[in-house]
């Protein structure tokens, strides 16, 4: 049988790709690591290629290794809007095979579970680099229907009467407080839902179940505009929050990956750049912008 047909091989190359660690392959195996190293070289043989570069720590995959493959941690409720732009790109770059893997973070990046990821700050490590992809604008928002029901609030304390959305999830935490140029006052509300998931935030919102005070722009800039979600609390905002397109030094050396990053980085402060101009009519842009550091 040829080693190209030895799924017990696969199996442990693709354990590989995922641990970058010889040992931690063979763990997971329960075998010895020479038996990984031989299924490697087996492979590689078969193939006329090498596959990983057992020099560096941790491995490191050939661009026949990966082959044509950019693992991606995305936030569950940006995917709809991120999978246009993958086939976008797929149409010039037909070769890539994008996988979603994460939920937008970038220790998925650090754990060898992703090569790219889409987050909301920038990270200190050393290890990680992070390049702009634009800001998060954040509006409290409320349905036409919902306002002539329940009144149109226009301070934070006039959210005592009213029943509030919160998103309280993976990507961020809950909002506390809202800010109007200097000046801020914390959130209340009459009835509160914590909710993790932003695309049923919205549906609710738009269905006059309650308002939202942080609901994310590119989310909701389209309904703005044709008049479905008006914007409440004239003034008070969650302040914008940059957010980055990151990636490992190691994977920046892959090509596929560092001309992916780089046109996927311009698409997305396109993107968002656009859903700001969208509602500017409609609503005062927020200038100040947050950039967390962890």
């Amino acid at each position: 049988m040829s080693k190209l047909d030895d799924l017990s091989a696969w199996r442990l190359f693709c354990s590989l790709c995922n641990t970058r660690n010889f040992s931690d392959t063979a763990g997971e195996f329960d075998v010895e690591v020479s038996t990984v190293s031989r299924a490697l070289t087996s492979l590689e043989n078969a193939l006329g290629q090498t596959l990983i570069l057992r020099v560096t720590r941790p491995l490191q995959l050939t661009e026949s290794g990966m082959a044509g493959k950019i693992r991606l941690s995305l936030a569950p409720g940006s995917v709809a809007v991120y999978i246009p732009m993958l086939m976008e790109f797929n149409s010039q770059y037909p070769e890539i095979v994008f996988d979603i893997v994460g939920g937008g973070n970038v220790q998925d990046i650090l754990q060898y579970k992703a090569d790219i990821s889409v987050a909301s700050f920038k990270s200190k490590d050393p290890r990680i680099v992070s390049y702009s992809r634009g800001r998060n604008v954040y509006v409290p928002v409320a349905s036409r229907r919902y306002i002539e029901e329940h009144g149109m609030p226009l301070h934070p304390k006039d959210l005592a009467a009213h029943t509030v959305l919160v998103y309280d999830g993976s990507v961020r935490s809950a909002t506390r407080y809202l800010e109007n140029g200097d000046k801020r006052e914390e959130v209340k509300w009459k009835q509160v839902l914590r909710v993790s998931n932003i695309l049923a935030i919205k549906k609710s919102v738009i269905d006059g179940l309650g308002i939202s005070v942080d609901l994310p722009l590119f989310h909701c800039a389209q309904e703005i505009a044709s008049g479905i979600l008006v914007p409440i609390l004239p003034g008070w905002v969650h302040p914008p929050v940059e957010c980055f397109v990151c990636t490992s030094k190691t994977n920046w050396r892959i090509r596929r990956h560092r001309v992916f990053l780089q046109w996927f980085q311009t698409r997305l402060v396109q993107f968002f750049k656009s859903k700001e101009d969208m509602v500017a009519p409609f609503w005062d842009i927020p200038q100040r912008t947050i950039v967390n550091e962890i």
